[in-house]
Protein backbone atom coordinates (compact mmCIF):
# COMPACT_ATOMS: atom_id res chain seq x y z
CA UNK A 1 0.00 0.00 0.00
CA UNK A 2 1.56 3.61 -0.78
CA UNK A 3 2.09 6.55 1.18
CA UNK A 4 -0.29 9.88 1.10
CA UNK A 5 1.52 12.59 1.14
CA UNK A 6 0.71 16.25 1.15
CA UNK A 7 1.56 18.37 -1.61
CA UNK A 8 1.35 21.49 0.20
CA UNK A 9 4.99 21.31 1.52
CA UNK A 10 6.09 22.43 4.89
CA UNK A 11 8.63 25.10 4.69
CA UNK A 12 11.23 26.39 6.91
CA UNK A 13 14.62 28.63 6.59
CA UNK A 14 18.20 27.25 6.28
CA UNK A 15 19.26 28.65 9.76
CA UNK A 16 16.17 26.26 11.38
CA UNK A 17 16.68 23.09 9.10
CA UNK A 18 20.47 23.16 10.51
CA UNK A 19 19.53 24.11 13.89
CA UNK A 20 17.09 21.41 14.22
CA UNK A 21 18.07 18.86 11.56
CA UNK A 22 16.92 15.57 13.31
CA UNK A 23 13.20 17.28 13.52
CA UNK A 24 13.62 18.55 9.83
CA UNK A 25 14.69 14.81 8.55
CA UNK A 26 11.61 13.38 11.00
CA UNK A 27 9.31 15.88 9.16
CA UNK A 28 10.18 15.21 6.10
CA UNK A 29 9.70 11.46 6.19
CA UNK A 30 6.33 12.70 7.13
CA UNK A 31 5.83 15.24 3.81
CA UNK A 32 8.21 16.98 1.64
CA UNK A 33 9.79 20.04 3.32
CA UNK A 34 11.31 22.77 1.26
CA UNK A 35 13.76 25.17 2.75
CA UNK A 36 14.53 28.38 1.83
CA UNK A 37 17.26 31.12 2.00
CA UNK A 38 16.65 34.63 2.51
CA UNK A 39 12.83 33.46 1.42
CA UNK A 40 13.69 31.81 -1.70
CA UNK A 41 12.94 28.22 -2.11
CA UNK A 42 16.10 26.30 -2.90
CA UNK A 43 15.88 22.82 -1.79
CA UNK A 44 13.44 20.24 -1.13
CA UNK A 45 13.23 17.09 1.40
CA UNK A 46 11.78 14.33 1.34
CA UNK A 47 11.39 10.74 2.06
CA UNK A 48 13.66 8.39 -0.27
CA UNK A 49 10.66 6.13 -1.95
CA UNK A 50 8.56 9.15 -2.40
CA UNK A 51 11.31 10.62 -4.31
CA UNK A 52 11.99 7.46 -6.57
CA UNK A 53 7.91 7.10 -7.23
CA UNK A 54 8.54 10.73 -8.42
CA UNK A 55 11.45 10.52 -10.53
CA UNK A 56 10.40 7.28 -11.90
CA UNK A 57 6.83 9.18 -12.82
CA UNK A 58 8.87 11.76 -14.37
CA UNK A 59 11.06 9.77 -16.49
CA UNK A 60 7.29 7.70 -17.46
CA UNK A 61 5.97 11.02 -18.56
CA UNK A 62 8.47 11.92 -20.95
CA UNK A 63 8.87 8.18 -22.35
CA UNK A 64 5.21 8.90 -22.82
CA UNK A 65 5.56 12.26 -24.84
CA UNK A 66 8.41 11.18 -26.89
CA UNK A 67 6.76 7.97 -27.77
CA UNK A 68 2.82 10.19 -28.93
CA UNK A 69 5.41 12.36 -31.12
CA UNK A 70 6.87 10.01 -32.48
CA UNK A 71 3.48 7.96 -33.09
CA UNK A 72 2.44 11.97 -34.38
CA UNK A 73 5.26 12.05 -36.68
CA UNK A 74 4.38 8.73 -38.34
CA UNK A 75 1.10 9.85 -38.68
CA UNK A 76 1.91 13.13 -40.44
CA UNK A 77 4.22 10.94 -43.05
CA UNK A 78 7.28 10.80 -41.63
CA UNK A 79 8.87 7.76 -43.11
CA UNK A 80 8.89 4.38 -41.68
CA UNK A 81 11.09 1.35 -41.84
CA UNK A 82 10.03 -2.06 -41.43
CA UNK A 83 10.89 -4.07 -38.31
CA UNK A 84 12.58 -7.05 -40.51
CA UNK A 85 14.23 -4.49 -42.42
CA UNK A 86 15.69 -2.45 -39.14
CA UNK A 87 16.60 -6.17 -37.43
CA UNK A 88 18.45 -7.15 -40.53
CA UNK A 89 20.39 -4.04 -40.92
CA UNK A 90 21.34 -4.36 -37.06
CA UNK A 91 22.18 -8.06 -37.68
CA UNK A 92 19.49 -9.22 -34.92
CA UNK A 93 17.79 -12.64 -35.98
CA UNK A 94 13.87 -12.62 -35.34
CA UNK A 95 11.83 -15.56 -34.58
Amino acid sequence: MSKTYNIDMNQISSTHARQKWAETVEAARREPVTVTDHGRETVTIMDADLSRRALQALEDAEDARAADEARKATLAGAPTVALEDLARELGIELD
